[in-house]
């Protein structure tokens, strides 16, 4: 029967490697003690230990000598490359020989089908694994929406908005309580001496932090991301949630609210011209953009007009869509003196009109003056995405679709 025990002493002299098993009081080697020392690294030497054996039994004769030789060969490099009471940088040489190991056990590969931007700030719990300073300063701001950009970075098909966040407290740290409706970037400054401890952002619709180190901790609960502290968006009728929502996060409640003017937020002591703002480049707002999809808004109209998928409508298309709905209703009609009996069927409220000449994405956030009117081309396939206010007049069904349907 195959002894583990005897085969570990074999492969790990002259080091002699133990796992967390082993009896501590015999360790002689000074890596060993260190290993003895510490709870997380002999977990580690541990771990090691039983992918080391789990991958030998699973390969051949040829393969399990070589790993032996590169296991032997590993061990003996301990030494050199850490100094035998430098835990930290133990620790760092047995997480990444349990890599290899796994990758080759594991038949591991690099996952690229998530953006690493899709997932700031996602955590299982409503909570930060941390402990916070007791003069810590909670601020929250927001509003439904920030400055509209002309870009998309979710699937909602909302046009994106952007806060340009400061914040000056040189005197105590601060935590971050941010909330809009739309989909948003947080695109936060500070003056020097600022420490920014934490940033929470919630919302309906995805939220994102720019401008923060990568070091500091970032949380992201929304309606869409069904986020572990549910969502809110910063407003006067939301004030009662906000307070249960920074004690669950921060065990305090909240020292003042801001609501954000023209997508502006402003925490903590009056800026002054002399005081020197900074951001981080290690998250840039671009860095959130969604590239799948198309520009939003009136960008978007124009984009789509520059590239050949539109054109500006022009009368006679608003002419020839009433008389073909004319030609449709013939029967219900009664005679007209002037023939002119299609301009029954004319649509009354035509803004901002484009003809759809292929197949194309309708643009984000086409609300309010941002709205279109569009005629479908025949031949054309329905176009992709959300109408909003807008309204469509399919040339191919003499359909309607959008709020300005039967508009006559």
């Amino acid at each position: 029967m195959f002894n583990k025990s005897l085969f570990i002493l074999l492969l790990l002299i002259p080091a002699v490697c133990f796992s967390a098993g082993f009896d501590c009081e015999k360790a002689e080697n000074p890596i060993d003690k260190s290993i003895c020392s510490d709870e997380k690294l002999s977990r580690l030497d541990k771990q090691m230990s039983d992918y080391y054996f789990k991958l030998k039994s699973s390969v051949d004769k040829k393969k399990s000598k070589k790993l032996l030789k590169d296991q032997r060969k590993w061990l003996s490099q301990r030494s050199v490359k850490c100094s035998v009471n430098d835990i930290e940088c133990l620790t760092s040489l047995y997480k990444d020989r349990i890599l290899t190991l796994r990758k080759d056990y594991e038949n591991l590969v690099p996952y690229n089908s998530v953006n690493v931007s899709d997932l700031q700030g996602l955590r299982g719990q409503c909570s930060f694994d941390m402990d916070f300073p007791d003069d810590l300063v909670v601020y929250s701001g927001g509003s439904y929406s920030g400055k509209k950009l002309d870009r998309q970075i979710d699937q909602s098909g909302h046009q994106a908005t952007q806060f340009e966040v400061i914040v000056n407290s040189p005197d105590k740290p601060v935590a971050l309580i941010l909330g809009a409706y739309e989909p948003s970037i947080w695109n936060i400054a500070w003056t020097q001496g600022t420490q920014i401890s934490a940033v929470v952002a919630t919302g309906y619709h995805r939220q994102a932090v720019a401008g923060l180190p990568n070091d500091v901790p970032v949380l992201i609960s929304s309606y869409d991301n069904r986020g572990p502290c549910g969502y809110l968006y910063v407003s006067e009728k939301n004030l009662k949630k906000i307070n249960p929502l920074s004690q669950k996060i921060f065990g305090k409640n909240v020292d003042m609210v801001f609501f954000a003017s023209k997508g502006r937020l402003f925490f903590g002591n009056k800026i002054t011209e002399s005081d020197n703002l900074f951001t981080s480049k290690d998250n840039p707002p671009e860095s959130f953009f969604d590239k799948s999809l198309p520009l939003a808004g009136e960008a978007g109209l124009k984009d789509l007009v520059k590239k050949g998928f539109m054109r500006k409508a022009e009368a006679n298309d608003i002419e020839r869509w009433a008389k073909l709905k004319a030609d449709q209703h013939a029967e219900e009609l009664p005679p007209v003196a002037s023939g002119e009996t299609w301009k029954s069927y004319k649509p009354q409220y035509v803004h901002n009109a484009y003809v759809i000449l292929k197949q194309i994405t309708i643009p984000a956030g086409l609300y309010g003056g941002n709205s279109a009117t569009f005629f479908l081309e025949k031949g054309v396939p329905y176009p992709e995405g959300k109408l909003g206010h807008s309204t469509l007049y399919d040339f191919n069904t003499l359909s309607c679709e959008g709020t300005g349907c039967g508009r006559y």
